[in-house]
C-alpha cells in the first residue's frame, strides 16, 4: 500500500487531436478522485482548456498548466516532490515524456516510482521493434515489423513481406502518419513522407493484415497478477480501416468460444510479461479462414475502447485503476453499496449488446468522399444499447450530431451503379448506408462479402434493419410494425418521416396502443447480483428497472459525441453545471450517448440513460424522474421546438453549445470584453484580444491573449459602451461585445455568445468555474450575481486553438475559424 500522504504527478494529455478526445479528461477526473479521498496530494500537469479535472480543485491539488515538454515537468517536480508518476492517463504522449525523464536521470536522481507500468514496458510500448522482440521471446504471434532509414533499405524489406504493407513514423512529429502501400509506385511517396513526419528520421516496415478482423481487448492487473478480462470488443470493419473509424460491438459478436479463449489467454500473457499494473487494451487481428491471429498492439493506458468498454458494461475501470495504482489487489478493493463483495474481481457479463459508431468532422455530403484506410479520420464517437445489434446499431446512428431523419435514404438511392461499386469497394465515411442500398438492390450477402471482407453475420444484421424500414414503407401506420420497429430500436422520428407523417402524431399512436418504454440497467453482472449502478438504456420489455429519483432533481442532455467547433468543452460545460446543480442539492440526470464524455461519470451524475437526444426519450424520461429543471443544448433545435409541443411540467433552459460566432478575419485589431449575464447585473469578465495569424496576418476569434494590452482609460470607455449593449440582452448567459481597432478608435461590430471553448479558456484564465456560476444564475432565483468577485487573470494567458487539417487532408484555407476547432492549448506568459 502506497504511503498515505504521498504526492502523486498525473501527466495529461494535452490538446484535444484525432487520436484523443474526452475519455483522457474523464478517466483523468475519476482517478484522481480516488486518489484525493485516499490522502494522496494530487498535481495535473496539462495544457487543455476544455478539461474539466484541471477547473476542479476539490480532486485536483494543484492545477499546473504549461507546456507538456520535459522541462516543465522537471520544473513541478522540483516544485511538488511528488513521489510517483502516473503517466497511463496522457495517451501515447506522457509515454514519450516519461521516457525522457528516464533517460535524463531524474525518476532515479528523485527516487520518483512509475505507478501502473514498469520502465522497461514504457521504453517497448514506445518503440515497437522492442515490444516485438519482447513478445517473440514468449511465443505471441507476432506480424513482422522492421526499421529502416532510407527508400532502398524500404524497398528491400517491402519485397521480403510482400505487398500490401504499412509504412508509418518512428517517433512521429504528428499524431497521422500511417500509410498502406499496394505497389513499389506507392513506396518512395509513403517512405518519403513519414521520413519527413519522423523525429528519427526512420520509418517502420510492417507487413499488413488487411482484410483480417480487428478484435480488441481490455485486460487488468493487479500488482498480485490476478487478471480479469474486462471485455473483447469486435470491430465490423475488417483491418484496413482505422479501429476508431470502424462500427464496432460489445461484446464480439462472431467469434467461437477457442477463439475467444485463446486471444484472452494472450492478452493475459502480455499484460504479465510487460507486468503491467492496472488497464491493458491488446489489437489483435484475426484470418477468418485460418483461424491464426496475430497482436497489433498493446496499449496499456485510457482510451476510447476503455471508456467503451467500462460504459457498456458498468464495470468502473477507473474507479478500481485508481486503486490498484494505489497498491490493493483486486480481492481487496470494496465497489461501494452499489455492488455485491468482490464485485471488483468479477469479469463483466452482458445481457444486451452495445454498437460504437464513429462521429466524422465533414459534413455528410464531404463523408461520402472521404475515403477510409489505416489513418484516422473520425472525431469522436457515440454508442447504442439494446437487446440485438441491430437495435443498438439504430440507436448508434441516430446518436450522432445531426444525422439525417431518413438515414440517408433517398441520398443513396440516387446513386448509379457505377456510383454504388465504388463506394462498396473503397470504404468511405457514409459506407454503411451504401450497404443498406447495396442490398435493397439485390446486392447478395456473399457479394458484398467479397467486395467488403465484412462477416456475413453483419449483413444478416443490415438485411434486418433493410427489412424493417421496408416494412414500415409498405405498411404505414398499422400497430404491428410499429411494434416490431420499436422493439428494434427504430426512433419515432425515423417511423415518422418513412410514413410521411409527424413524430407526435407516431407518438400519439404509441399511447394509444399502450406501447410504453421501459428502462433496463446496465451493470456488470447481467442480472445475477443484485447490483445498481444508475445507467439505463430504453427497451419494450414488461419491467421497469429505473425508479424516480428523490427530488429535486434537473436533467441535462449531453452534447454527445466529439465534434468540430465545441470539442470536448461541450462535456466541461454541462459537466461544470450539473456540479453545482448537486451542491445545490439537486439530484442531477443525464441523457448522453458519447462514452467518453465526464458527465457520465457516477460522481458527477446521479442517474445515466444511454439514449439519443430525441423528443420521445426526453418525455420518457420526464414522465418517470419528473425533474424541475430540463437543460438542452441550443444545438438541437428540432429536439427544443417539439418539446414545446408538449406540457413537460419543467422549466426547460437552453444550453449554448453552438454559438460560435459568424465574424470573417479581419485585417484590423479584434477584442472583446467579456460578461456574465442574469438579466439584471452585467458582470464583466475580462477582456481578450484575437491574435495576429502568423499565415494569413489576419485576425481571427481562434488564438487570443487574455487580458487585451489596453490603456485603463480606454477598457473604461469600452465598458461604458459595452455595458448597454449586454443590459439589451433578453435571456441569461455569457455574451461578449467585439470592438475592431481602426486608427486609434475602436469600432463596436457586434454582441455575441461566448462560445463554450472561450468559457472554458475564460473559466482557466481566470481561475474560476464560470459554466457553475452560470448554473447558480438560472437555477436559483436568489442567487445574487451582484455580489460576485471575480478573479483577476492569474496573468497573461494564451489560447491557441488547433485544427485537423494535416490529419485529415484538408485544405486551411476552405476550413478556417471557430467551426473547426478540434483542441485548444493554453499558455501562462508571466
Amino acid at each position: 500500500m502506497v504511503r498515505k500522504q504521498q504526492s502523486i504527478l498525473i501527466i495529461g494529455a494535452g490538446p484535444n487531436n484525432i487520436q484523443h478526445g474526452d475519455e483522457v479528461d474523464s478517466a483523468t477526473y475519476q482517478v484522481a478522485t480516488y486518489l484525493h479521498r485516499a490522502g494522496v496530494t494530487t498535481i495535473l500537469a496539462d495544457n487543455n482548456p476544455f478539461s474539466y479535472s484541471l477547473n476542479d480543485s476539490s480532486v485536483i491539488d494543484y492545477s499546473s498548466i504549461g507546456p507538456l515538454t520535459v522541462d516543465h515537468l522537471i520544473a513541478l517536480i522540483d516544485q511538488y516532490h511528488p513521489q510517483a508518476i502516473l503517466p497511463t492517463l496522457g495517451n501515447r504522449q506522457a509515454f514519450l515524456l516519461t521516457q525522457e525523464l528516464m533517460e535524463k536521470g531524474i525518476l532515479r536522481e528523485k527516487e520518483i516510482k512509475l505507478l501502473g507500468i514498469p520502465e522497461a514496458t514504457v521504453r517497448q510500448v514506445n518503440n515497437p521493434i522492442l515490444l516485438e522482440r519482447t513478445l517473440r521471446r514468449m511465443d505471441a504471434p507476432m506480424k513482422k515489423i522492421s526499421t529502416v532509414n532510407n527508400y532502398p533499405d524500404a524497398l528491400e524489406e517491402a519485397n521480403k513481406l510482400g505487398y500490401p504493407v504499412i509504412i508509418r513514423s518512428v517517433l512521429p512529429k504528428i499524431t497521422s502518419t500511417r500509410q498502406i502501400v499496394h505497389d513499389q509506385s506507392e513506396l518512395a511517396t509513403a517512405v518519403s513522407k513519414c521520413l519527413s513526419q519522423s523525429r528519427a528520421g526512420q520509418v517502420y516496415v510492417q507487413q499488413s493484415l488487411a482484410g483480417y478482423k480487428e478484435i480488441e481487448v481490455v485486460v487488468q492487473r493487479d500488482k498480485s497478477g490476478t487478471m480479469m478480462m474486462l471485455g473483447m470488443v469486435e470491430d465490423m470493419d475488417p483491418i484496413g480501416i482505422h479501429a476508431g473509424d470502424s462500427i464496432a460491438f460489445n461484446p464480439a459478436q462472431t467469434l467461437l468460444d477457442r477463439q475467444i479463449q485463446d486471444m484472452r489467454d494472450v492478452a493475459f500473457a502480455i499484460t504479465r510479461k510487460l507486468r503491467i499494473v492496472g488497464i491493458n487494451h491488446i489489437q489483435f487481428a484475426l484470418d477468418p479462414v485460418s483461424d491464426y491471429f496475430y497482436v497489433i498492439k498493446s496499449s496499456p493506458y485510457f482510451d476510447r475502447m476503455v471508456s467503451f468498454v467500462a460504459q457498456s458494461t458498468g464495470y468502473p475501470i477507473a474507479m478500481v485503476s485508481a486503486q490498484l495504482y494505489l497498491g490493493r489487489t483486486l480481492r481487496e478493493i470494496d465497489l461501494g453499496p452499489g455492488f455485491a463483495k468482490h464485485a471488483a474481481l468479477v469479469e463483466p457479463v452482458m445481457d444486451h449488446i452495445a454498437a460504437r459508431v464513429p462521429v466524422w468532422g465533414f459534413s455528410p455530403e464531404q463523408s461520402q468522399k472521404q475515403l477510409l484506410g489505416t489513418e484516422k479520420k473520425s472525431v469522436g464517437t457515440v454508442f447504442g444499447i439494446g437487446r440485438n445489434p441491430a437495435e443498438a446499431l439504430f440507436k448508434a446512428i441516430e446518436s450522432r450530431y445531426h444525422e439525417p431523419t431518413d438515414f440517408h435514404l433517398k441520398t443513396q438511392a440516387k446513386l448509379s451503379e457505377d456510383e454504388l461499386i465504388d463506394r462498396l469497394v473503397h470504404p468511405h465515411a457514409g459506407r454503411l448506408f451504401s450497404l443498406l442500398e447495396a442490398m435493397r438492390r439485390g446486392y447478395t450477402a456473399y457479394e458484398l462479402v467479397e467486395m467488403t471482407k465484412i462477416d456475413p453475420f453483419y449483413f444478416d444484421q443490415l438485411s434486418k434493419m433493410k427489412e424493417l424500414i421496408g416494412e414500415l414503407i409498405e405498411h404505414p401506420g398499422k400497430e404491428p410494425v410499429l411494434v416490431n420497429a420499436k422493439h428494434n430500436g427504430l426512433s419515432n422520428q425515423l417511423i415518422a418521416k418513412l410514413w410521411e407523417t409527424t413524430p407526435k402524431q407516431v407518438y400519439q399512436m404509441m399511447q394509444d396502443h399502450n406501447l410504453t418504454v421501459k428502462y433496463k440497467e446496465v451493470e456488470p453482472s447481467a442480472g445475477e447480483f443484485d447490483q445498481h449502478t444508475q445507467t439505463f438504456y430504453s427497451a419494450y420489455e414488461d419491467e421497469n428497472e429505473a425508479l424516480t429519483l428523490p427530488q429535486p432533481s434537473a436533467l441535462f442532455i449531453g452534447t454527445g459525441g466529439l465534434r468540430l467547433g465545441l470539442s470536448n468543452a461541450g462535456d466541461f460545460f454541462v459537466a461544470s453545471m450539473m456540479m453545482q446543480l448537486h451542491r445545490q442539492n439537486y439530484h442531477t440526470i443525464i441523457m448522453n450517448c458519447n462514452p467518453s464524455s465526464v458527465t457520465l461519470n457516477t460522481l458527477i451524475a446521479d442517474k445515466r440513460y444511454i439514449e439519443p437526444a430525441s423528443a420521445e426519450n426526453v418525455l420518457s424520461v420526464v414522465e418517470i424522474d419528473q425533474p424541475q429543471l430540463v437543460f438542452i443544448p441550443a444545438s438541437y433545435t428540432n429536439l427544443l421546438e417539439t418539446l414545446k409541443k408538449y406540457d413537460l411540467q419543467s422549466k426547460v433552459i437552453t444550453l449554448p453549445d453552438d454559438r460560435l460566432g459568424n465574424l470573417k478575419p479581419k485585417s484590423n485589431q479584434l477584442l472583446t470584453l467579456d460578461y456574465l449575464w442574469d438579466g439584471n447585473t452585467a458582470k464583466f469578465l475580462t477582456s481578450t484580444a484575437a491574435l495576429q495569424s502568423a499565415i494569413n496576418l489576419d485576425y481571427e476569434m481562434v488564438n487570443l491573449r487574455l487580458p487585451a494590452e489596453i490603456s485603463n482609460d480606454e477598457l473604461t470607455q469600452l465598458q461604458n459602451k459595452a455595458q448597454d449593449v449586454i443590459e439589451q440582452q433578453v435571456n441569461p448567459g455569457f455574451y461578449q461585445v467585439v470592438f475592431e481597432k481602426q486608427g486609434m478608435e475602436y469600432k463596436a461590430l457586434t454582441v455575441q455568445s461566448v462560445s463554450l471553448p472561450e468559457v472554458a479558456f475564460l473559466s482557466k484564465s481566470l481561475g474560476i468555474n464560470l459554466p457553475a456560476l452560470l448554473g447558480q444564475v438560472v437555477s436559483d432565483e436568489n442567487f445574487n450575481l451582484a455580489s460576485v468577485e471575480i478573479p483577476q487573470p492569474r496573468g497573461t494567458a494564451i489560447y491557441r486553438a488547433s485544427f485537423p487539417f494535416e490529419s485529415l487532408y484538408m485544405k486551411t484555407k476552405e476550413t478556417p475559424g471557430p467551426d473547426k476547432v478540434i483542441g485548444a492549448e493554453i499558455q501562462f506568459m508571466d
